[in-house]
């Protein structure tokens, strides 16, 4: 009798003792209940309603389109398809994120940070080839940041540096001979150069109607 309680009382202890080592059960539930919630995204001070974006786009329309339109139309060779402008550029929400990290990464590489993006308008001219390119508007967009003691569109140079684009311009005009083209911006040196940080190629369309 008393062995077995003596067996009894280590069988007991070693119970106790192992009952302690064992982890307990992660309680997954929990951690999810004490996850702190993601902040809410305050609305943007330049958000415009829907009536004053109607009002934009009819303007742009009726004091821009159509004198557009009526251009292109009268320089039409024959047999040539119907020219509608531009009236908005799509680019793929992914695609800006990521062009976002892109220009943000680049410029910290090259010793300043992005502060503004640029959206300037352009046209692709008589020698895109295509209706949905030849002669329509586009938009292309430029980071902006301070770089050589001034502020403006950046690239980055052979030196890994972020440079100003403006300065880039003036080289260019130095080293050719005066004349008026040369004091035209040639931006296809950047739109396919390799330390080019210009986002194009977007979707561009005629009038939304299913939009305004």
């Amino acid at each position: 009798m008393k062995n077995f309680k003596s067996t009894l009382g280590f069988l007991s202890l070693l119970l106790f003792v192992t009952s302690c080592q064992e982890k307990p059960k992660e309680n997954t539930a929990g951690e999810e209940e004490n996850t702190p919630p993601t902040a809410e995204v305050m609305a943007p001070k330049q958000l415009i309603s829907l009536d004053k974006a109607d009002e934009l786009f009819k303007n742009y329309k009726q004091r821009r389109a159509e004198s557009i339109m009526k251009f292109e139309t009268e320089m039409q060779e024959a047999g040539d398809k119907a020219f509608v402008p531009t009236q908005f550029v799509t680019f793929d929400i992914n695609v800006m994120k990521d062009y976002i990290a892109f220009v943000e990464q680049e410029a910290k590489k090259g010793g300043t940070t992005v502060d503004s993006l640029r959206i300037y308008l352009g046209n692709y001219g008589d020698l895109e080839k295509g209706w949905k390119k030849k002669r329509r508007n586009t938009v292309f967009v430029v980071p902006a940041a301070k770089a050589e003691g001034g502020y403006g569109g950046i690239y980055i140079g052979d030196n890994g540096k972020a440079l100003l684009m403006s300065n880039f311009f003036k080289k260019e005009e130095d080293d050719e001979p005066k004349s008026e083209a040369s004091f035209i911006p040639n931006f296809n040196s950047f739109l396919y150069g390799n330390g080019s940080l210009i986002l194009n190629d977007a979707n561009n369309h005629p009038p939304p109607y299913g939009d305004f």
